[in-house]
Protein backbone atom coordinates (compact mmCIF):
# COMPACT_ATOMS: atom_id res chain seq x y z
CA UNK A 1 0.00 0.00 0.00
CA UNK A 2 1.34 3.41 -0.96
CA UNK A 3 2.10 5.94 1.76
CA UNK A 4 0.01 9.06 1.85
CA UNK A 5 1.69 12.36 2.54
CA UNK A 6 -0.23 15.39 3.73
CA UNK A 7 1.08 18.92 3.85
CA UNK A 8 -0.47 21.34 6.30
CA UNK A 9 -0.26 25.10 5.95
CA UNK A 10 -1.24 27.78 8.40
CA UNK A 11 -3.96 30.13 7.25
CA UNK A 12 -2.34 33.56 6.67
CA UNK A 13 -5.14 35.28 8.63
CA UNK A 14 -3.95 33.50 11.79
CA UNK A 15 -0.84 35.05 13.28
CA UNK A 16 -0.02 32.50 16.02
CA UNK A 17 -1.28 28.91 15.83
CA UNK A 18 -0.70 26.17 18.38
CA UNK A 19 -2.49 23.29 20.04
CA UNK A 20 -2.33 19.68 21.09
CA UNK A 21 -3.77 16.27 20.21
CA UNK A 22 -4.77 13.51 22.55
CA UNK A 23 -4.84 13.54 26.28
CA UNK A 24 -7.64 14.51 28.60
CA UNK A 25 -10.89 16.14 27.63
CA UNK A 26 -11.16 19.91 27.92
CA UNK A 27 -12.83 20.50 31.30
CA UNK A 28 -15.51 23.12 31.91
CA UNK A 29 -17.10 24.62 34.99
CA UNK A 30 -20.27 22.70 34.18
CA UNK A 31 -18.26 19.49 34.69
CA UNK A 32 -17.99 20.39 38.37
CA UNK A 33 -21.68 19.66 38.96
CA UNK A 34 -23.95 16.67 38.51
CA UNK A 35 -27.75 16.50 38.62
CA UNK A 36 -29.23 15.76 42.02
CA UNK A 37 -32.45 13.86 42.58
CA UNK A 38 -34.53 16.13 44.79
CA UNK A 39 -38.16 15.91 45.86
CA UNK A 40 -40.56 17.95 47.89
CA UNK A 41 -43.72 16.77 49.61
CA UNK A 42 -46.85 18.73 48.78
CA UNK A 43 -49.71 19.40 51.23
CA UNK A 44 -51.35 16.08 50.28
CA UNK A 45 -48.19 14.07 51.00
CA UNK A 46 -47.30 13.52 47.32
CA UNK A 47 -43.68 13.57 46.21
CA UNK A 48 -42.94 16.12 43.50
CA UNK A 49 -39.60 15.87 41.69
CA UNK A 50 -37.69 19.12 41.70
CA UNK A 51 -35.77 20.09 38.58
CA UNK A 52 -32.46 21.96 38.20
CA UNK A 53 -30.83 20.85 41.43
CA UNK A 54 -27.15 20.02 41.26
CA UNK A 55 -24.44 18.91 43.62
CA UNK A 56 -20.76 19.68 43.32
CA UNK A 57 -18.61 16.81 42.10
CA UNK A 58 -15.26 16.13 43.70
CA UNK A 59 -12.94 18.69 42.13
CA UNK A 60 -9.58 17.41 40.98
CA UNK A 61 -8.42 20.85 39.86
CA UNK A 62 -8.82 19.78 36.23
CA UNK A 63 -9.92 23.26 35.12
CA UNK A 64 -6.87 24.89 36.71
CA UNK A 65 -4.62 22.21 35.21
CA UNK A 66 -6.05 22.88 31.72
CA UNK A 67 -5.59 26.66 32.13
CA UNK A 68 -1.97 26.04 33.11
CA UNK A 69 -1.45 23.69 30.14
CA UNK A 70 -2.86 26.29 27.72
CA UNK A 71 -0.68 28.95 29.36
CA UNK A 72 2.41 26.78 28.89
CA UNK A 73 1.69 26.23 25.20
CA UNK A 74 0.85 29.92 24.72
CA UNK A 75 4.05 30.99 26.47
CA UNK A 76 6.06 28.94 24.00
CA UNK A 77 4.00 30.10 20.99
CA UNK A 78 4.32 33.78 21.98
CA UNK A 79 8.02 33.60 22.89
CA UNK A 80 9.09 35.69 19.87
CA UNK A 81 6.11 38.03 19.57
CA UNK A 82 5.46 38.60 23.23
CA UNK A 83 2.13 39.37 24.86
CA UNK A 84 -0.35 41.44 22.86
CA UNK A 85 -0.75 44.63 24.87
CA UNK A 86 -3.74 46.92 25.27
CA UNK A 87 -5.31 48.69 23.45
CA UNK A 88 -4.76 46.19 20.60
CA UNK A 89 -7.78 44.09 19.61
CA UNK A 90 -7.39 40.34 19.26
CA UNK A 91 -9.17 37.64 17.32
CA UNK A 92 -9.18 34.14 18.81
CA UNK A 93 -10.11 31.05 16.79
CA UNK A 94 -10.67 27.83 18.75
CA UNK A 95 -11.23 24.38 17.27
CA UNK A 96 -12.17 21.65 19.74
CA UNK A 97 -12.05 17.98 18.78
CA UNK A 98 -14.04 15.96 21.28
CA UNK A 99 -15.38 12.45 21.65
CA UNK A 100 -18.92 11.87 20.39
CA UNK A 101 -20.49 11.58 23.84
CA UNK A 102 -18.75 14.77 24.96
CA UNK A 103 -19.89 16.55 21.79
CA UNK A 104 -23.52 15.98 22.78
CA UNK A 105 -23.18 16.97 26.44
CA UNK A 106 -20.82 19.97 26.63
CA UNK A 107 -21.72 23.57 25.84
CA UNK A 108 -19.30 25.27 23.48
CA UNK A 109 -19.31 28.51 25.48
CA UNK A 110 -18.13 26.65 28.58
CA UNK A 111 -15.26 25.04 26.66
CA UNK A 112 -14.27 28.48 25.42
CA UNK A 113 -14.13 30.15 28.84
CA UNK A 114 -11.56 27.71 30.20
CA UNK A 115 -9.25 28.32 27.22
CA UNK A 116 -9.62 32.12 27.23
CA UNK A 117 -8.72 32.12 30.91
CA UNK A 118 -5.55 30.18 30.08
CA UNK A 119 -4.59 32.66 27.33
CA UNK A 120 -5.16 35.77 29.44
CA UNK A 121 -1.92 37.22 30.73
CA UNK A 122 0.17 35.15 28.32
CA UNK A 123 -1.14 35.72 24.77
CA UNK A 124 -2.93 38.99 25.56
CA UNK A 125 -3.22 41.16 28.65
CA UNK A 126 -6.97 40.99 29.14
CA UNK A 127 -9.71 38.93 27.53
CA UNK A 128 -11.59 42.21 27.03
CA UNK A 129 -9.18 42.67 24.08
CA UNK A 130 -10.90 39.78 22.27
CA UNK A 131 -13.14 41.53 19.75
CA UNK A 132 -13.67 38.48 17.55
CA UNK A 133 -14.09 34.92 18.79
CA UNK A 134 -14.67 32.06 16.35
CA UNK A 135 -15.25 28.65 17.91
CA UNK A 136 -16.17 25.21 16.64
CA UNK A 137 -16.42 21.79 18.18
CA UNK A 138 -16.45 18.57 16.23
CA UNK A 139 -15.89 14.85 16.59
CA UNK A 140 -12.45 14.05 15.19
CA UNK A 141 -12.30 11.12 12.78
CA UNK A 142 -9.59 9.53 14.95
CA UNK A 143 -11.87 9.79 18.03
CA UNK A 144 -9.42 11.87 20.08
CA UNK A 145 -9.52 15.01 22.14
CA UNK A 146 -7.64 17.90 20.56
CA UNK A 147 -7.50 21.67 20.63
CA UNK A 148 -6.12 24.17 18.14
CA UNK A 149 -5.83 27.82 19.10
CA UNK A 150 -5.28 30.67 16.68
CA UNK A 151 -4.57 34.17 17.98
CA UNK A 152 -4.22 37.25 15.79
CA UNK A 153 -3.49 40.82 16.74
CA UNK A 154 -5.94 42.74 14.56
CA UNK A 155 -4.33 45.42 12.42
CA UNK A 156 -5.12 47.35 9.26
CA UNK A 157 -3.11 44.73 7.35
CA UNK A 158 -4.68 41.68 9.04
CA UNK A 159 -8.30 42.14 10.06
CA UNK A 160 -8.77 38.43 10.79
CA UNK A 161 -11.73 36.27 9.85
CA UNK A 162 -14.29 38.24 11.84
CA UNK A 163 -13.99 41.14 9.42
CA UNK A 164 -15.39 38.86 6.69
CA UNK A 165 -18.44 37.84 8.72
CA UNK A 166 -21.32 40.18 8.01
CA UNK A 167 -24.88 39.40 9.03
CA UNK A 168 -26.19 42.56 7.44
CA UNK A 169 -24.83 45.58 5.68
CA UNK A 170 -25.60 48.61 3.64
CA UNK A 171 -26.56 48.25 0.01
CA UNK A 172 -26.05 51.11 -2.41
CA UNK A 173 -29.35 52.16 -3.87
CA UNK A 174 -29.70 53.20 -7.49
Amino acid sequence: MASKFVTFRQNPKIEILFGFYGGKLIPTKQDKFKPLEAYEIDDDGNEIELKNFYERKEDKNSIQEMKELVSQYATEAFKEKGIIKKPADVEVVLSFSVLERRYKEVDIDNLTKTILDGLTGVAFEDDAQVSSLIVNKHVHEMKINALFIGVTELTEENKGFGNDIKLFGEVESE
